[in-house]
């Protein structure tokens, strides 16, 4: 009887085999979906630029810390928080990078900064002219719902969440200067959670940010309806950090949200979350610095707790936010502002206008 010829082991053959294991796995953990399901079409979401857009949350202007715009937008002046600060002074005096001195006059303003999209699809983009990566990079993103978890019915929602650099007034040359403008000039996708395995797993996240654990008690949550008055009658206390005003609790860090009542609710606490993540967890350039701070005058530094004080959001999808009296600032109640800009069945994402406060010294000249 011949005997069949051995085969030698090769270790490459490993490789192969964990590298489909990976690629079914994701296809796996993002569950089945059907194309006409409503709220999992990805649908085009690119606003125009001057008529989707509330310019008008770009006030107040000051220079040389006086107001010189004002509209009665909200700003983080007279609040609650030690650190915020807003100059006082006329002029200036920054060190550039060749240690040379600038004079320049103080410059405070809201900054268009970033687009923060709250999906159901994985791997959709509507803001980047709906964009559809279908299940090509999809490691761990996950189906979304606002009643269900995973694609699966439940007592929690869960959303996939993407952050895009939109630079408006680098975009389109409004404001120039070398400290006042923003680090990055150019729309781009610069963090989607389809690949971080921390966004759909709550223990997970618990490892790499282990102090949610110290804020699960209900004192410490008891604590957030302070934090919810104060977010809906001007800004959030930055103080307590653990809270994301009206909108839920901070932690954890992760996609998956405990109330599965009001959608516009549930995305604005993971766009919350999603801007505490990459304060406390940068991966650079998808980070969030401190850019109102009086150290942030030259650039903008980094402070592993989020500044929520320094934020307002405006609504692009699926119902603008053009109108009214001025843009929601973060944790402010819904009801306020937000809860009928949602389209039941058949818009089930949403997408928001990041603006961020900028402190700057804007340069004039050399000494």
């Amino acid at each position: 009887m011949s005997r069949l010829p051995k085969r030698s082991f090769r270790p490459w053959s490993l490789l192969v085999v964990a590298i489909v294991t990976m690629i079914e796995c994701g296809s796996g953990w993002a569950g089945a979906w059907e194309p006409d399901q409503p709220g999992l079409t990805c649908q085009n979401a690119f606003p125009d630029l001057f008529g989707d857009i509330f310019w008008k949350c770009i006030f107040p202007i000051r220079i040389g810390g006086r107001i010189i715009l004002d509209d009665d937008m909200p700003d983080n002046v007279d609040t609650a928080n030690p650190d915020d600060w807003n100059p006082s002074d006329c002029f200036c005096t920054c060190k550039d990078s060749h240690w040379d001195i600038d004079l320049g006059i103080y410059l405070s303003f809201w900054q268009p900064a970033r687009v923060i999209e709250v999906v159901q699809k994985p791997n959709c983009f509507p803001f980047l002219f709906g964009l559809d990566l279908g299940d090509s990079i999809n490691f761990y993103g996950a189906i979304g719902t606002r009643d269900g978890s995973m694609g699966k019915p439940g007592e929690k929602a869960f959303y996939n969440v993407h952050y895009i650099a939109f630079p408006l007034l680098a975009v389109l040359d409004i404001i120039t200067g070398d400290y006042c403008t923003d680090y990055l000039s150019d729309i781009a996708l610069l963090w989607f959670s389809e690949i971080d395995p921390t966004w759909n797993d709550d223990e997970l996240s618990l490892y790499i940010n282990p102090e949610a654990s110290f804020f699960a008690n209900p004192t410490a949550q008891a604590l957030c309806a302070v934090d919810c008055t104060a977010a809906s009658g001007s800004f959030s206390l930055n103080r307590l950090s653990w809270c994301a005003g009206c909108w839920g609790n901070m932690y954890p860090l992760t996609g998956n949200s405990g109330s599965t009542g009001s959608p516009v609710r549930q995305t604005s606490l993971l766009a919350s979350r999603l801007l505490a993540k990459l304060a406390r967890n940068p991966v650079p350039p998808a980070i969030e610095y401190d850019t109102s701070g009086e150290d942030s005058k030259r650039k903008v530094q980094y402070r592993p707790i989020l500044k929520k004080s320094q934020y307002k959001f405006s609504t692009l999808f699926p119902i603008f936010e053009t109108q009214g009296k001025y843009c929601h600032t973060l944790g402010s109640s819904t009801l306020m502002w937000g809860d009928h800009r949602n389209i039941p069945e058949t818009a089930e994402f949403q997408i928001y206008l990041m603006w961020r406060k900028r402190n700057c010294c804007l340069k004039l000249r050399s000494l």
